[in-house]
């Protein structure tokens, strides 16, 4: 006996190191992941800090006795009475390892064809200030034996926009944000008043204090009329604000408010039938229906909101800004962006319901039969095929007219819906998956008691499953919102400067679209670094607008593990 208790206290304590040295790898491997992305994503993003001119003058020497290194700028930084708009353009000339060091200030005027050259020798510079004029080229001539070095030290880089920027050492984007006033309240008072209802409502279902249930209580008996004024209040609210995004917002805080504000005293007054006190506010939380539900909408929404109503957010190179193929740094992704999105909520609301539809047949109502075997070998293939097979798929199905095209042409629908069918065997298989890690006692628990096999599948094996559902979700969102082969054999064009239309292959109009993986693609392949810049900017947008997305489908997913638990 004492033999066996020793062997088991053995056994436990391996157990413990295992296992211990398994959570321990697990968490080393995910900081090492972590670390190799941070790095990775650095690297995209530090074109985005603009170094301004740098570069190298040659040595002269006996066939070269003189070399040189131009220079341009586009738009002036003096203005008519001579005054600078800009921080100075100064430039610093140095050589014999930064033993020498001499400034040069360069001021650009609005005229053209106005130049001066400098030059450089053993004495130095021939001007420190020189007066050029816009788009207009001068060279530095040098006849030192040694390479020169030449780096700018401020002022706006040769191929700033008109206003100036950026300038040396600021990042390539221009943004500000505004806090509830610039220049004028940057809100609607119908949307900040939904804004704060809804974190009143948030703050009251987290936290319920006494005081505010005593003033909720007072509508109690009144939710019609409490939910028809807040429906109003909705509707002015979108009206008042015409139609903008942040009305549409504050319009929805204000449905869900009432909604909440519902539930809360229908909450209040089961509590109070039951013989409670508004004081044991943790019974309350049992007594409202969809707690957890509601609560994590209202919080996705307020997110969302925080963005718009109490903030003004500026970004024109997302949401003003066009292609402009003459000045990169007055260029912007606005085109590119909505495209992103239109393509992929098209793809999603495309795929997902057949995806979840499909998997629920497979694993719940087909009998294994030979042609539900090769339905799931098709699909298990599919999920392996190259992206530009599917972009054949939907050029030939969804963008040509005749046969069994349906001539959506080359627009957003047809990409939608293109990139939907790519995502259609990620669902399935995923969610097969998890339909399998159904535990099988909870179907047979379900029949037991009654239930039909569509109650059964919708009411228990559905929602223990919806978990692993969102994941291949997630994954398949992830591969629309990077794929970029198959929108160009559908149609996508880099060259937009109009806002996409996502029904225009159904009820006419400009089809043509573009996405941001198309439009970093343009700009990585063109010459002049400062697309290089902009294409590093899109890419931490698309990067940004994917972790967006995920978050909130994360959230999802968390949500419905908790009501599982």
């Amino acid at each position: 006996m004492k033999d066996i208790d020793l062997l088991q206290k053995k056994n436990r304590k391996l157990r413990d190191f295992a296992e211990t040295m398994g959570s321990s790898g697990l968490a080393f491997t995910g900081l090492i992941g972590l670390f190799f992305l941070s790095i990775l994503v650095w690297q995209i993003a530090a074109p985005t800090f603009i170094d301004g001119e740098n570069g190298e003058i040659p040595p002269a020497n006996e066939f070269i006795t003189e070399s040189d290194y131009e220079l341009e700028w586009d738009y002036p930084n003096i203005d008519s009475s001579g005054e600078l708009t800009t921080d100075p353009i100064v430039l610093e000339i140095s050589w014999d390892d930064g033993d020498e060091v001499h400034e040069l200030q360069i001021n650009v005027i609005s005229q053209r064809d106005v130049y001066e050259d400098i030059y450089l020798n053993e004495s130095g510079l021939s001007t420190e200030i020189v007066e050029v004029g816009r788009k207009t080229k001068f060279h530095i001539y040098s006849t030192l034996p040694q390479s020169v070095e030449v780096k700018q030290k401020s002022g706006p880089v040769p191929s700033a926009d008109e206003t100036g920027k950026p300038l040396v050492s600021t990042f390539v984007i221009e943004y500000d944000v505004a806090v509830l006033y610039d220049e004028g309240i940057v809100f609607e008072p119908l949307e900040i008043l939904g804004y704060g209802t809804l974190i009143f409502l948030v703050v009251t279902f987290r936290f319920p204090k006494p005081s505010m249930l005593r003033f909720i209580q007072k509508f109690t008996g009144k939710e019609r009329q409490l939910k028809g004024l807040f429906y109003a209040l909705a509707l002015v609210t979108i009206i008042a604000g015409n139609y903008s995004l942040a009305s549409i917002l504050a319009a929805l805080c204000w449905i869900l408010s009432a909604t909440m504000s519902t539930s809360l005293t229908k909450g209040i007054e089961r509590l109070l039938h039951s013989g409670r006190e508004l004081s044991e506010t943790s019974r309350l939380k049992h007594s409202i229906s969809n707690r957890d539900g509601l609560l994590m909408w209202s919080n996705m929404l307020l997110v969302i909101s925080t963005l718009f109503i109490p903030l003004e957010i500026y970004i024109p190179f997302l949401t003003e800004r066009y292609q402009d193929i003459f000045s990169p740094y007055s260029s912007g992704i606005r085109a590119a962006f909505y495209g992103t999105i239109w393509v992929m909520l098209i793809a999603m609301i495309s795929a997902i319901p057949i995806s979840v539809g499909a998997a629920i047949y497979l694993e719940e109502y087909a009998n294994p039969t030979k042609t539900t075997k090769l339905i799931q070998a098709l699909v298990t293939n599919l999920a392996g095929v190259p992206s530009i097979v599917f972009g054949m798929f939907g050029l030939a199905i969804f963008v040509k007219q005749g046969g069994i095209g349906w001539g959506l042409g080359p627009s957003i629908l047809a990409a939608g819906l293109t990139m939907g069918v790519m995502a259609m065997p990620i669902i399935v298989l995923a969610s097969q998956e998890a339909l399998r890690s159904v535990p099988r006692s909870i179907r047979e628990s379900a029949y037991g008691v009654g239930c039909t096999q569509w109650q059964v599948t919708k009411d228990h094996v559905l929602p223990s499953a919806m978990p692993g559902i969102m994941t291949g979700s997630i994954l398949a969102m992830s591969r629309i919102m990077g794929e970029a082969a198959p929108l160009v054999v559908v149609g996508a064009t880099a060259m937009i400067v109009f806002d996409p239309e996502p029904l225009a292959g159904l009820v006419g109009g400009n089809v043509n679209f573009t996405v941001i993986p198309i439009q970093i693609y343009f700009w990585t392949s063109e010459p002049d670094p400062a697309w290089h810049s902009m294409a590093a900017a899109a890419s931490i947008s698309l990067i940004a607008l994917l972790v967006a997305m995920n978050s909130i489908a994360i959230v999802l997913r968390q949500h419905f593990r908790r009501r599982l638990n």
